[in-house]
């Protein structure tokens, strides 16, 4: 009798213990949830980062500003710096962990020096850093990218409260210098300095916060860190400077190009619109095969009027492939010439809608020499007249500038020159004959170790603007001027410069 109690007892109390704990686990769950899941978001937290090492930077509460001071008591961190790239993984307290940062340095007087890459690993504890001087890219300073300014914007970002709405898997800050979200794009528009609403996905997708009108902005994003695929909330702030951001001509080529996807694209109002150059991949692979210079154009072989007219030379055997209403339509013109080599030089250049002129040139070897072409058209493309430069005896023609019909110059690197200067050669007679000229070289500064190539001529007020680049190697520019193409130039100035940017 008292052993049938005692298990009446026992079976009562384990279904008390059951059903209490049931009850418990009901009952955190429904906490979780009308907790807005905040238990749950906690605990992903705590199994994702307890076994690594942050920062202990809280973006919203400390910024930049917090996040430089961390740095520095580790690494030195250079004085004068805009920021190129920012990547920061952030825990939903908003606690930094992973993280790249890229920086331009610049001296006092704002010239660049060189990049700095800073990243960290919080798996490991270890804080990277890495040196490198970039000359591809024109480096100028940029207000808009100062690390005081960003710091300002990402503390009026409420970072912590949009997580908690967005229910992101991760959450990942970006920064990118000139950025320019499509028209029409969501972005949360915090430009009128009012600050920055807390919007749902859905909400943010609709355009509740506002819309990009396409032009180039200070964009700070809050992703969800898979990319450009992934989810991505985009906060437009107002520029410290509207007239550094992306589109000034004192930064960015007013004609350059970019590749998207398969597609080859062109621009000639500094990259605030593009349009297709109508290119099948298959022609575009074969051009840059021909370069031999990876994935690069030159700046040379592609150009535009500023009015809707663009020009580039594609394939082996080139052909300038053309458009007369904004990229609408293209039509190709093939030039019927004998090259020994193949034709690595293209140039093509509008003086006016009726007059352009193109410069052909190839490699050169002993076996074969080389080539090199001027060809005009006086009738917008209709006609052609071609010149033979003749064998160019281990030279390559790099450059072809005009100021009008008869006058110019060419330039020419020289294989078996030591490189540092081109060759530099004048015409009066359209490209029928040239004369070799001399520059002052030993005029030009220590900052200028070489040049190999000419950029542009410029012809106004009686004098002639000489402008010599480095090409792809580089974009120092040196200017001479001179009352006569032919003779007495006198180096005026050097500078930084801009050249291809956009990839």
């Amino acid at each position: 009798m008292g052993n049938r109690t005692e298990n009446k007892n026992r079976k009562k109390r384990r279904i008390i213990f059951t059903a209490g704990l049931i009850a418990a686990v009901f009952g955190a769950v429904m906490l979780a949830v009308f907790a807005g899941t905040g238990i749950c978001r906690a605990l992903k937290d705590y199994f994702r980062y307890s076994s690594m090492q942050g920062t202990g930077v809280i973006l919203e509460e400390q910024g930049l500003n917090g996040l430089f001071e961390w740095i520095r008591e580790q690494n030195d961190v250079p004085e004068v710096v805009n920021i190129s790239y920012l990547e920061l993984d952030l825990a939903e307290s908003g606690e930094i962990y992973d993280f790249t940062l890229s920086l331009q340095e610049f001296d006092a007087e704002k010239e660049y020096i060189q990049d700095v890459r800073f990243w960290y690993d919080s798996t490991t504890g270890e804080l990277g850093r890495q040196e490198e001087t970039v000359t591809a890219l024109a480096a100028v300073y940029d207000p808009n990218a100062e690390p005081g300014y960003l710091d300002q914007q990402i503390k009026q970002i409420p970072f912590n409260r949009e997580m908690d709405v967005l229910y992101f898997d991760q959450y990942v800050v970006r920064f990118m210098k000139d950025s320019k979200p499509e028209a029409g794009a969501p972005v949360i528009d915090g430009t009128d300095g009012m600050g920055f609403p807390v919007l749902t996905w859905e909400e943010y997708r609709q355009g509740a916060g506002g819309v990009s009108d396409g032009s180039s902005q200070v964009i700070l994003s809050l992703t969800d860190g898979t990319g450009t695929t992934g989810r991505s909330v985009d906060y437009s702030s107002p520029p410290a400077d509207e007239d550094a951001l992306a589109g000034s001509p004192e930064t960015v080529m007013q004609t350059d190009y970019k590749f998207e996807g398969e597609d080859l694209m062109l621009t000639d109002d500094q990259g605030e619109t593009w349009v297709s150059a109508g290119l099948t991949s298959a022609q575009i692979q074969e051009t840059l095969d021909t370069y031999q210079k990876g994935q690069i154009l030159p700046e040379e072989s592609f150009c535009s009027d500023g009015n809707g007219m663009f020009a580039v030379f594609y394939g082996q055997d080139p052909v300038l492939h053309l458009s007369r209403d904004g990229g609408d339509t293209w039509e190709d013109i093939s030039f019927s010439l004998e090259f020994p080599r193949a034709c690595i030089a293209r140039t093509i250049e509008f003086l006016d809608s009726e007059n352009w002129y193109a410069g052909l040139g190839t490699d050169w070897s002993m076996g074969t020499g080389g080539a090199a072409y001027v060809c005009w058209t006086h009738d917008g493309g209709a006609t052609w007249t071609t010149v033979s430069v003749g064998d160019t005896d281990g030279k390559i023609l790099n450059g072809l500038v005009f100021t009008d019909t008869e006058n110019g110059l060419m330039s020419m690197e020289d294989l078996y020159g030591d490189g540092q200067w081109p060759h530099i050669y004048v015409t009066g007679d359209g490209g029928k004959s040239y004369t070799e000229i001399g520059l002052p070289w030993d005029t030009l500064p220590d900052d200028v170790t070489f040049l190999n190539k000419i950029d542009s001529l410029v012809y106004e007020n009686g004098m002639y603007t000489l402008t010599l680049g480095q090409g792809e190697y580089g974009n120092k520019k040196a200017e001479f001027t001179s009352s006569s193409p032919g003779e007495g130039w006198t180096y005026q100035d050097s500078y930084t410069g801009t050249t291809h940017t956009w990839g």
